[in-house]
């Protein structure tokens, strides 16, 4: 299988600041390090704690994506949970690393949102109304009680957001197009996502509230997943502009875009390091799917 074919519901990021990161690749030139070797198809991946492990969602074979760990220590990814009932994608912590919320699959709506307190174990979830109805890429808003989700329901490919508990949904988004691939801001005040309310799928950023919508890219190539660096003065995001696949850094206000991956197997869903040196990408190489790490520096 493709690394980066899928059906569908497979679209589809807690971060801690420390001083230095284990995944890092320092010196400029150096190659990427390459994290996993077991070269299946891989999603999402996502930092979970200050310590820089990682979560993502992995085809544990042809018919169950699960949820795995990759501890920065040595040994195997392991799966998140012990028992998978249904496909998981796009996993999501709070900064405080204290909350964990992922997609699911559930038949009717397709996929729903599963809210989960670490430490109790305690799941909530939430379900959107109609029968073909997804949400994805949830993202936590520091400083508040509410998820952030793209959301395709009633209203169209929107951004959403629903409380801790699953309830309360309010659109911040009722735009044409698809609008998906939220990303909160370190600091809570402003979301960055993906549209294609111009015709082509370009980076937008908004105020948490939905206010004062901005595009900051501009390119004919598709633009995609955007992620805040730790700081917040940061963009990584996905762009076929130079006719692959790669993984582009750019300024909080859209300037400054550039390459980081550079290569003509395919690179997707970036996430960044707590040091804000580095970004984890998911990347083809010789026909098999691994995460990587990239210097950005």
């Amino acid at each position: 299988m493709s690394c980066f074919s899928h059906g569908i519901g497979l679209a589809l990021v807690g971060l801690l600041l420390v001083s230095t990161s284990p995944w890092s690749t320092r010196a400029e030139g150096v190659e990427p390090r390459r994290l996993t070797r077991d070269g299946t198809l891989k999603l999402s991946p996502v930092v979970m704690n200050s310590l820089g492990d990682v979560v993502f969602a992995k085809h544990e074979n042809p018919n169950l994506v699960a949820l795995f760990r990759l501890n920065v220590g040595p040994g195997e990814a392991e799966r998140l949970t012990s028992t998978v009932a249904a496909h998981q994608f796009d996993p999501a912590y709070s900064a405080d690393g204290m909350w964990h919320c992922h997609a699911m699959s559930s038949g009717s709506p397709q996929l729903v949102l599963v809210i989960q307190k670490v430490a109790t174990g305690e799941t909530v979830e939430f379900r959107p109304r109609e029968a073909r109805a997804t949400v994805r890429n949830p993202s936590f808003l520091p400083g508040t009680d509410r998820i952030v989700i793209g959301i395709s329901d009633v209203q169209g490919h929107q951004i959403a957001s629903v409380n801790r508990r699953g309830e309360d949904l309010q659109y911040l988004t009722r735009a044409a197009g698809t609008n998906c691939w939220p990303a909160c801001s370190p600091d809570g005040r402003h979301i960055a996502f993906g549209s294609s309310r111009d015709g082509n799928f370009e980076i937008y950023v908004m105020e948490s509230d939905g206010s004062n919508v901005r595009r900051l890219t501009e390119s004919p190539g598709r633009d995609m997943r955007p992620a805040w660096s730790p700081d917040g003065r940061r963009l990584a995001f996905v762009s076929v502009r130079e006719g692959n696949s790669e993984v582009f850094v750019m300024e909080a206000d859209g300037g400054n875009p550039r390459n980081v991956t550079r290569h003509p197997g395919r690179d997707d869903y970036p996430t960044w390091m707590p040091d804000g040196r580095s970004v984890i990408a998911v990347s083809t190489r010789d026909g098999e799917c691994d995460l990587f790490a990239y210097d950005v520096d």
